[in-house]
């Protein structure tokens, strides 16, 4: 009787180990450098009205997918960071916003993460203009190691960003894409 008794509790600790290493292997999925997270801030964020290590949130408003699984649904929390920022009236007119994603939320905990500083800059020409929304080499050589530089701009217009002021204002709602900078075991 008390072979079968260490026999079930032996039997016992291997299902809750083979149980364990089967849940991790299933939940260990790796991101790739590059997988783009599309995301709505939560709040708006204006040039003149900020400082860096401002924190902001927003919702993945496209799925993230991996191996044609969905690893990230639209609606998951993400929390991100102004890097710099500069206003209108300090630049010779040109406001200027740079933005990291630093955290998406799994379950009941967040996942930090690494992505492409996206700038947001408006330049003065006659009319002023949000020229464009992109990665910024230098911004991306500092704040992400010195991996950054060189790398391509993410262009999308942005003509209603700027305010008559020359600051920028992203506002609540609007949509920003975070390309990751290194990948990320999203387990």
């Amino acid at each position: 009787m008390k072979t079968l008794k260490n026999y079930t509790k032996v039997l016992g600790v291997a299902i809750a180990l083979f149980t364990s290493i089967a849940s991790y292997a299933q939940e260990s999925i790796t991101l790739p450098k590059g997988t783009n997270v599309s995301i709505n801030v939560d709040r708006n964020i204006a040039s003149k009205s900020v400082q860096p290590e401002f924190q902001f949130g927003g919702v993945v408003d496209l799925d993230v997918l991996v191996n044609n699984e969905i690893l990230i649904p639209a609606g998951t929390k993400v929390m991100g960071k102004v890097v710099s920022v500069k206003t209108a009236g300090k630049v010779a007119g040109q406001a200027e916003l740079v933005l990291v994603l630093t955290k998406i939320q799994k379950g009941d905990k967040y996942i930090p993460v690494e992505t492409e500083a996206l700038a947001v800059q408006g330049e003065a020409q006659g009319k002023k203009t949000v020229r464009n929304v992109g990665v910024g080499a230098a911004t991306g050589a500092v704040f992400n190691k010195g991996k950054g530089a060189g790398r391509g701009a993410a262009v999308m217009g942005a003509a209603t960003l700027l305010g008559s002021d020359g600051n920028i204002t992203i506002p609540k709602g609007y949509n920003l894409q975070f390309p990751l900078a290194s990948e990320v075991n999203f387990e």
